[in-house]
Parts: C-alpha cells; structure tokens; sequence
C-alpha cells in the first residue's frame, strides 16, 4: 500500500512525528503537574480531556506514517508509539497511588516485603516466579516494594506487545503485514492488567516471547535457541495454575498436530516433545516439593478438589442477571470493554467469509497462514472455554475475560483480515481510510476499557497513601481484632505489612441491617463482642452509590451510611483522614447482663 506523495516526503512525516511528541509532552506535563486528589471512583474524570485526544492522535499520527514505510520516519514513528504506551501506564504512579490493585496486589506487595526480609517465599505462595522478580528489582533497584509493582507490570506490557511483534515477524514477514501487527500489538489487549502486579497477568503477558522462542525452536533449531526455551520452561510450574495448564495445551498441540500444520507452515514439531518433558518434570518436582517442605500445599490442595465450585460462566452469568443488563448495557459492554477483541472477531470473521468466497483467487500462502493461526485460535478456544465451564478449577470471571488466550493467535489473524479487506488499494482512498480509522477507534476503546471505570460497570481499585498510612496507624493503636468493615477486603493489609496478625471480621447485612431492625448499630452487628472498631473506606462508601450495575443491586446506600454516622451507638471517630475513616463502637453491657 503506497501512502500519497504528501505523507511519504520525509518533511511532513518529520512535521507529524513533531506534532506527536510535542502531544506526548503536553501528556507527560499534565501527569507531573496533577495533584493528587485521592480515591475517585472514575479514574477518567481526574485527567482532562485534552489528554485523552492527544493520546489518540499519537496513535493515528504513529499509523500514518508507520505505514507509509519511510527507514528512519518508521522507527520514530515507533518511537512515538512506545512513549505514549509509556506515557498511559505511569497514569496510576503519577496520580500518586500507593498500588492500582487492592486484594490479591496488596497480597503480593507483601510478599515482596517478605521475600526482601527473610529471603525466603511464604507458605501460601506456589506460584512465586514473578514475586521473586519483583522482590530482586525492590532490593537491587533500590525502589520501594510498591514502587517495584508500578515497574513490573510496565516491563510485562511492553514485553507483551514486542512478542507479539517478533511472532508476527516471525510469521507473516511482509512489511506491510509486519507495519499493522505493531499497530495492531500496541492495542491495550491486557486491560485492567496492565497496571496491576499479579502473577497470571505478568506471565500471560510474557506468553507471546515464550511463543516466538519456541517458534524458532521448531523452525531453525539451534543450542542457543533450545537454551532458551528449556529454562523458561523449567519455570513455568512457578508462573501461575492457567499458564500451566496453557503451554502444557499448546506443546500437546504442536505434538499431536504437527503433521497437519507441517503442511501449512513448515517446522519440525516433533520438537515440542522435549520442552512437553520438561514441563512434566519440572511441574511434579515443584509439586512434590511444595507438598514437603511447604506443608500445607498438600492439604490445600486435597481440600481444593474435594470442595464443590461454581463454573466461572454460572458465576458471571449470575452477576449480569443481578445487575438487570439490558441491551444498551450490553453493548456498551462489548464495544468499550471488550472492543479489543469484540472488533478484531468481526473483521476476521467478514474476511474469512472473503476468502472463502474468492477461494479461486487468493494466494496459498495466505490461506495456509489463515488456517494455520485459525488451528490455533480454535485450541486457545477450547483452553479458555475448559477454565470457564469446569466446576473444579474456578476462578474471578474478569481474570478470564480480560487475559484471554485467544489473543495469541487473535493479533495474527487479525492483521491478516486487515490485509485481505483493506491491501489491495495502491492509493489513499476510502478503503485505505476505513483502515486508519478502524485501528485508531479500535485502540482508542481498548484505552477507555481499561482502567476500571463505571463505563464498565466496575469501580476504581486503586488504593492510596491514606489510606495504608490509616491501617498501619490502625493497627499500632486498637485493643480489640474486632473490625466491621461493608465489603473491602480489610484482612490484605496484614498481608501488606507482612506482620502476621490476624482480624476478627465481624460480617454486617445489607444497609448495615437497619432495613429490618429498630435497633442501635451495635445493637444488630455485636453479637459476642463488646467492642469492635468499624472502618469505612471511600471505595466502600462509593461502590453502591456511583457504579453502574452495583446500584441496581443497592446493598447499601447514602442514607445508610448517614444512617450510622448519626447512630447512638457510634460516638468516638478515631480516625479521619482522605479515604479512610475509624470508629469505635460498644455495646450496651447491660444487654449482656440480662
């Protein structure tokens, strides 16, 4: 495809290149300049809407002048790419949180705390690889523990998108096709995660380089190139449960269909036997030894298959039927949170339906890669739909619906659909515009996605310096384990100090029970205690109030909350700060005596 004479002379693809990073300027001064205002329910209300256009113009600026194919003008233009990616994942860090994730991310934060302490993993941790890293950058780095868990998910995400680049190199060869997949990689496909420090994210986003060195393996095998797949696959067992369970799926794959894609891109897939061996191996000995020396992974485990779990798909089957999704919910759903793989499904779709239709006139080569990716897709498929539908393995429904597998094969297939539908013009016409449109709007719905928003039904949950500045103070001072808190999970934050003391939770029904009671706060949620401390955070207050999906359920409400903080019952605040408010409450002692 030949870009016009106007963007192919290198002075006005120097002017827009200038235009892009004056834009990624303006970006990086609006995040050093903003202060931070704390807990907000909707990260994108913070920053103003000049950043988001110039994020996007980045883009299509990036677009225009990587496709027309110009030596130095396409490498800056990669360049620009690269620092708006940059410039979009320092959003948490520069708003001033303490880490993006709550829950699971605060467990893990700790144990870099702890790993940096004993040098040692703790005994709930199987899955330890990417704590390790984590842990080794805090102390080598000098970083803070979660300073460390801004910069590993920004290492993973790019390493995602420069996988998925050298797989398509690797396979398609084109410039042309070489030129989209960057584009087409640079689509935030990680969501959410590309901010949060869990190892099932880190690791699936390292999946795509994992892919290219095995690639290479098959096709051109070498003693460095068998180096490199080998130890990343000594290590899988210590990534994560789902990345075992996709690269033991892919090499089986690759072994028992390996005839097949022989005949569509040539490789010796035998080969895949060794690293499938390896994999065996390594995973029972780290079975065997966590089962030894860390104790109680064995009865875990005996205990995780003898409980009966809800198939992921019931459970979030049950959470749209709660939240009464109707069809523009729906589609609001589909086009912005899951437009990254919403879109790339219907242009492959309408292009194979092409290509079937003018079978007679399309090349060989490029139905054996269709068919070869589609093999793949359809296996990722079949993984992603096992993890939704057994009732053994269960997991969060968004851990699967936002690190889906089948965008492996997906980015791949994609920008051969792009090629069939949109290549055939030797001009800038409407076809070749429909092409920039196409991956700038896809993009930029992959950016509004992905923080979590009430666009998408969910809510901010990032948690901020008051807030663990509060819980640590919290903790120094209380004289009771006694704690009521709404829905926040309260406990993570023993996890974040790694001290090792535990909580009492005292559950409180909907609307704190005041729905169905006359009686005091205390009256209805102290049972067996006589003191307790109960601690509201904003995330909590918010939740019900401003969050789409969430306010149809209404667990609890504005006047609820006004309801408690004029409640007899509660009349000693202990805390107050931003995001984080303590009371202390007791109980009438003459109930007791009754």
């Amino acid at each position: 495809m030949n870009i016009p004479d106007f963007l192919s002379n290198g002075r006005y693809s120097r002017l827009l290149l200038t235009i892009g990073f004056l834009l990624v300027f303006h970006n990086l001064l609006t995040l050093y300049f903003h202060q931070p205002q704390g807990y907000v329910v909707d990260i994108y209300s913070v920053l103003p809407l000049s950043f988001y256009g110039a994020s996007i113009l980045c883009y299509l600026i990036s677009s225009f002048v990587l496709l027309s194919d110009q030596g130095i003008m396409r490498k800056t233009s990669i360049l620009l790419l690269i620092l708006n990616h940059l410039t979009i994942l320092l959003i948490p860090l520069m708003l001033g949180y303490y880490s993006m994730g709550r829950a699971d991310d605060m467990s893990y934060i700790g144990e870099y705390v702890h790993i940096s302490r004993t040098g040692a993993i703790d005994g709930w941790d199987i899955y330890p690889g990417s704590l390790i890293l984590g842990a080794a950058l805090s102390i080598v780095s000098g970083l803070p523990v979660n300073g460390a868990a801004f910069v590993m998910p920004v290492i993973f995400s790019f390493m995602f998108i420069g996988g998925l680049c050298l797989c398509c190199r690797l396979f398609l060869k084109e410039d042309q096709l070489v030129n989209i997949a960057i584009l087409s990689a640079f689509i935030l496909y990680l969501g959410p995660y590309n901010f949060l420090n869990v190892p099932h994210a880190l690791f699936f986003a390292y999946m795509p380089l994992f892919i290219f060195i095995l690639s290479r393996y098959i096709k051109k095998p070498a003693f460095a190139t068998a180096v490199l797949v080998l130890i990343p696959t000594i290590l899988v067992p210590f990534m994560h449960p789902f990345i075992v369970l996709f690269v033991f799926a892919l090499l089986l794959v690759l072994v028992l269909f390996g005839k097949i894609l022989n005949r569509l891109i040539h490789g010796n897939y035998w080969r895949a036997t060794r690293p499938l061996v390896v994999l065996f191996t390594a995973f029972f000995a780290w079975f065997i030894y966590c089962d030894t020396l860390l104790g109680s992974f064995g009865r875990s485990y005996r205990g995780y298959l003898q409980r009966t779990t809800e198939p992921v798909l019931l459970e979030t089957a049950e959470k749209l039927a709660r939240i009464n999704v109707d069809f523009y919910k729906m589609t609001k759903l589909l086009f912005v949170y899951y437009s990254r793989y919403f879109i790339p499904i219907i242009i492959i779709s309408i292009a194979l339906i092409l290509v079937y239709l003018k079978r007679d006139k399309i090349s060989q080569i490029l139905k054996n890669r269709l068919h070869f990716f589609l093999i793949f897709y359809i296996m990722f498929l079949i993984a992603e739909a096992i993890l939704f539908l057994n009732p053994v393995f269960s997991h969060q429904p968004d851990r699967l619906t936002n690190l889906n597998f089948i965008v492996y094969a997906q980015v791949p297939l994609f920008v051969l659909a792009l090629s069939v539908l949109f290549l055939q013009s030797k001009s800038l016409n409407r076809q070749t515009i429909f092409l920039f449109i196409l991956l700038t709007g896809t993009w930029s719905l992959s950016f509004f996605g992905t923080f979590d928003s009430p666009n998408i039904f969910r809510t901010n949950v990032a948690l901020t310096y008051n807030e663990v500045e509060g819980m640590e103070w919290f903790y120094g001072v209380r004289s009771s384990e006694s704690t009521v808190v709404p829905f926040s999970q309260i406990d993570r934050f023993h996890d974040l100090f790694d001290d090792g003391r535990p909580d009492h939770r005292i559950r409180t029904p909907d609307h704190f029970g005041f729905d169905s009671s006359p009686l005091s706060f205390s009256d209805i949620n102290l049972e067996n205690e006589l003191q307790a401390y109960v601690i509201l955070l904003s995330l909590d207050e918010f939740l019900y109030q401003e969050v789409p999906g969430y306010m149809e359920v209404g667990r609890y409400t504005a006047t609820d909350y006004t309801r408690f903080r004029n409640d007899p019952s509660v009349d000693a605040k202990i805390y107050d700060d931003l995001n984080i408010q303590i009371y202390c409450i007791e109980r009438n002692r003459d109930i007791f005596s009754i």
